[in-house]
């Protein structure tokens, strides 16, 4: 029986942990460090039924003998915790992003140095049957080499970063970070090359504006005319089969919020190949893209997860080729990998398909994108001194 631990248990990794009982390898959370362990203690969740409970991430990695740790904190606090799981050389799932600073993400780098235990970072996207797809495709030379990718990101959820806890700019580092960071890590998983160079722009054109930072939207009187009101997502945007007036849903037009709604970058790779990323999250409903094209002198592959479809466009004759993919699944089919190689990691000591390397690589590049769009100018992708 595996035993884990968790430092932060929030939505998304007590989902991850859950998901862990699609396979078959005996598990079982052993313990939780979480400031609202009363809390969720008291939840009474019948997952948890065995689990130690403490408030505090040290006396918990003390006291419990653990064959993994699981961080799911909030952003913030993703390399402090990160830290104090290194010494203990144990297999670690951690989510993205790494790090939200230079100075964060030095101190991570410099901690994993001598571990050798697997890390298995949250990168999805690079692990989903869409991508690997992909990666055999380039790696049988269907296409010649890849010259150049253009990947795009509509989020049709990106209400999220401007309404919940994603706002507070001070702790998630902005949304290159959040979003960029598994754009770039897939972008350099299929080109195998670092990047070498990056210039940036970011913009927030509708989001933010003058009203009161911790108004909710339940307490405005635009109720019915503000198109982000929970009223109007199902009048006019038909989500849902009611009005369904969340009480944690904050202002969207609210002052404080540091959150581009448009970012757009240009990088080049060691190897001289160019790409470029752009996201967008104003984007609604039908008009939701994620996905890229890469071209080759021989050919095109375009691939787009909302569509759930690679096309390969050949340039010297007149076929294209389509891939289809059946199946609705948790991050494009991601995540279920994801738990696949944590377990392993700490059943067999397997190595991680997405180690701490790719993630320190992915920070450390929207870092350089964040600050080349706060300062207009390009730079070099090297972790500073």
């Amino acid at each position: 029986m595996l035993k884990v631990g968790i430092i932060g248990y929030g939505r998304r990794i007590s989902n991850m942990a859950k998901r862990m009982g699609m396979y078959d390898t005996p598990y079982r959370v052993t313990a939780i460090a979480d400031p609202r362990a009363k809390e969720i203690q008291a939840s009474a969740d019948p997952f948890l039924e065995e689990t130690h409970f403490y408030t505090d991430a040290d006396e918990m990695l003390a006291n419990e003998e653990l064959d993994g740790v699981m961080i799911g904190t909030r952003c913030y606090l993703h390399t402090p915790m990160a830290c104090k799981v290194a010494p203990y050389n144990i297999p670690l799932f951690l989510e993205k992003p790494v790090a939200i600073s230079f100075e964060q993400l030095k101190a991570l780098d410099a901690a994993f140095r001598q571990v050798t235990a697997p890390v298995v970072v949250s990168f999805p996207l690079r692990l989903t049957p869409i991508v690997q797809t992909v990666k055999q495709i380039i790696e049988a030379d269907e296409i010649g080499t890849v010259e150049h990718v253009v990947a795009f990101n509509d989020v049709p959820y990106g209400d999220v970063y401007y309404r919940r806890w994603y706002r507070n700019y001070d702790q998630t580092g902005g949304l290159f970070l959040q979003k960029a960071t598994h754009d770039f890590d897939y972008i350099y998983y299929l080109l195998g090359q670092r990047p070498h160079l990056v210039a940036a722009m970011k913009a927030q054109r509708i989001y933010g504006g003058d009203k009161p930072f911790d108004l909710r939207c339940v307490d405005c009187d635009e109720w019915e005319t503000c198109p982000e009101s929970p009223f109007n997502l199902f009048y006019q945007r038909f989500q849902g089969e009611k009005v369904e007036p969340d009480p944690d849903r904050m202002c969207l037009f609210a002052k404080g919020i540091r959150n581009q709604d448009i970012g757009n970058v240009i990088l080049e790779y060691e190897n001289g190949v160019q790409a470029s990323y752009t996201q967008n999250f104003f984007a609604r409903l039908k008009a939701a893209r994620r996905g890229a094209r890469l071209y080759g002198y021989r050919g095109t592959i375009h691939f787009d997860w909302y569509e759930n479809t690679i096309r390969i466009y050949k340039h010297h004759s007149p076929v294209v080729e389509t891939i289809d993919f059946s199946g609705q699944m948790s991050h494009f089919g991601g995540d279920r990998e994801l738990v696949l190689d944590f377990l392993r990691a700490m059943r067999d000591g397997t190595p991680s398909r997405s180690p701490i390397s790719a993630g320190i690589l992915s920070a450390l590049t929207c870092l350089w994108a964040r600050e080349s769009a706060e300062t207009h100018q390009f730079y070099e992708i090297v972790m500073p001194d």
